[in-house]
């Protein structure tokens, strides 16, 4: 692109009330030659600053003593008047204060009268240009600077699509000097650009036409990812809604496309209501807006999607748990006849049985416990996940509850080398915490060390920390351990340290999961000590909540 600048004839406004200095100043530029001009004149400031408003003013060329203004007020006026218009100020006297003073309040350049000579005057008016296109050049770009933060500030105050876009559409409002501005986003679906939003346009109107229109301008965009301009969007044939543009006076219109990464999201649309040029730079500045406004429509775009997968996935995780629920509840009352039953059968309410059934029907029982167990455990999940558990805080005397374990937990008859040992303190204090998850927590630690310890020692200790204000519970075994590489994960759900086809211990890995669950609604900690090999150690660590015992409500049973 040519620039033409140098060679387009300057726009000269003389400003001066004496016909022969007006004169003068004429002649001296028609004999610089390389020197294109237009030449108006006017004897009065009231008449220079209509000049000067109406926009076909290059260059004004001011004297301070004029009829009606004199001095540097005529400095002030002309240039709150036109701050655009580039002035060089005249006066006959060399007084160098006035000048700088002059120049200060906005003019390019001082000149005396007397000392004037054609060059000396060119070099003026176009040093007055130029420095008046770079001062304008510069506050364009601070605007576009200062444009751009506040856009980037406010677009990214907010993940929400729609509201994205109502402050991006309301920040170019204020800040730039569009009238209408428009956005369409690519939806993938459809393969089609979508209406979306605008400013400063009847909203269901522009989409409707938008839509019946199709793509027309939008195709080049599409095809070639770069900005479009139309001059006059009332007359241009790829124009497919002129009648619109009519009726809301739209005239010139720029569209540029919404990409990140190579990726088209959309395109966004600025129109004015006056025939414009877009400049190169302007372009360019658009373009940036563009990308800021393109990256955070896709950082809305992906928050969406996580957001409906999220939904989507706790839809499902509530399905799940519902059919679990209920599935679990259906199972528990047939193994509940069932051990009703073979309990009858094997005391001999139904007949006597000879040895070899008695053993089948003991396995029967055996094995309708671990399958009632794993559906109680099914069940305590789902509560659990479903935060469907609250907490009953009751106050008790630890030895109730140590009393209680010691009667349910017993040594399967099948492991007659595994001893059960309880090292506890005489004296307990009295706790306040949930005495039924408390007593599952430590029923499950312990059913966890029977079932992998064959031969040796389990151990089960209290421990007050009355400095600390909680008591420990350790869960200690002799048994098979757990390797170093899987001791991270042991309290996952499901977990299993031995998941082959072949392993010798049943169960579905529920029991630590719960364990740890429970401990964590009771605002302790669980934690895991193991050596392949020589066995594993479980501790349990809860806040004492502590009450006064003789006012304790004793816990008489444990579920």
């Amino acid at each position: 692109m040519t620039d033409n600048s140098s060679t387009k004839p300057i726009e000269l406004l003389l400003i001066e009330d004496n016909p022969g200095d007006a004169l003068l100043i004429e002649e001296m530029l028609s004999e610089v030659k390389g020197f294109p001009f237009t030449f108006d004149h006017v004897p009065r400031l009231s008449e220079g600053l209509e000049r000067m408003a109406s926009g076909t003013v290059g260059v004004a060329l001011l004297d301070l003593s004029l009829p009606d203004s004199h001095g540097l007020e005529t400095v002030a006026r002309a240039h709150a008047q036109s701050p655009g218009v580039p002035i060089v100020v005249m006066t006959g006297l060399d007084d160098e204060e006035t000048g700088i003073a002059a120049v200060k309040m906005g003019a390019q350049d001082f000149l005396v009268k007397r000392q004037l000579d054609g060059n000396l005057l060119v070099r003026s008016l176009r040093y007055a240009v130029e420095r008046k296109r770079a001062e304008e050049q510069a506050r364009r770009h601070q605007e576009h600077i200062t444009a751009l933060h506040e856009i980037e500030r406010a677009i990214t105050s907010t993940l929400d699509l729609h509201s994205l876009l109502s402050i991006l559409l309301e920040k170019i409002d204020q800040l730039l000097p569009y009238p209408a501005t428009t956005v369409r986003l690519w939806n993938k679906e459809s393969a089609c650009l979508e209406p979306v939003a605008c400013r400063n346009l009847h909203e269901e109107s522009w989409k409707l036409i938008a839509r019946e229109s199709g793509r027309g301008v939008t195709s080049l965009v599409l095809e070639k990812k770069a900005p479009v301009t139309i001059k006059n969007v009332q007359r241009d044939p790829c124009v497919r809604n002129p009648d619109f543009c009519r009726q809301h006076n739209l005239v010139s219109y720029v569209e540029v496309p919404l990409i990140v990464k190579e990726e088209l999201l959309g395109v966004l649309g600025f129109y004015t209501r006056e025939e414009h040029d877009f400049s190169k730079e302007e372009i360019e500045f658009l373009s940036t807006v563009a990308g800021q406004a393109a990256v955070a429509i896709q950082n809305s775009q992906l928050y969406q999607q996580t957001r409906d997968q999220a939904i989507e996935l706790e839809r499902a995780d509530r399905i799940k748990n519902e059919f679990l629920s209920v599935v679990s509840h259906e199972l528990c009352t047939p193994v509940n006849v069932i051990m009703g039953y073979t309990k009858m059968v094997k005391d001999g309410m139904m007949g006597e049985l000879n040895p070899e059934q008695d053993r089948a029907l003991g396995k029967v029982s055996v094995c309708a416990k671990d399958l009632l167990a794993m559906i109680n455990d099914i069940l305590r999940v789902t509560m659990i996940e479903s935060h469907g558990l609250s907490v009953v805080r009751t106050k008790f005397n630890m030895s109730v509850l140590v009393d209680v374990l010691r009667a349910s937990c017993e040594i399967p008859p099948g492991k007659k080398e595994v001893t059960l040992h309880w090292d506890c303190p005489a004296e307990l204090p009295v706790i306040n915490t949930d005495n039924e998850k408390l007593a599952q927590i430590l029923q499950n630690l312990i059913s966890n060390a029977i079932k992998f310890t064959e031969k040796g020692l389990i151990t089960v200790s209290v421990r007050p920390l009355p400095q600390e204000e909680s008591v420990e519970f350790t869960v200690h075994d002799s048994g098979i351990g757990i390797p170093n590489e899987i001791l991270a994960t042991v309290f996952d759900k499901f977990h299993q340290a031995d998941s082959s086809s072949t392993r010798n211990h049943n169960g579905v890995g529920l029991g630590l999961y719960i364990a740890k669950k429970l401990t964590e609604l009771l605002g302790g900690s669980i934690t895991v000590q193991s050596e392949l090999g020589k066995g594993s150690a479980f501790t349990v660590r809860l806040p004492c909540m502590g009450g006064d015992k003789d006012t304790a409500l004793i816990a008489d049973s444990i579920h």
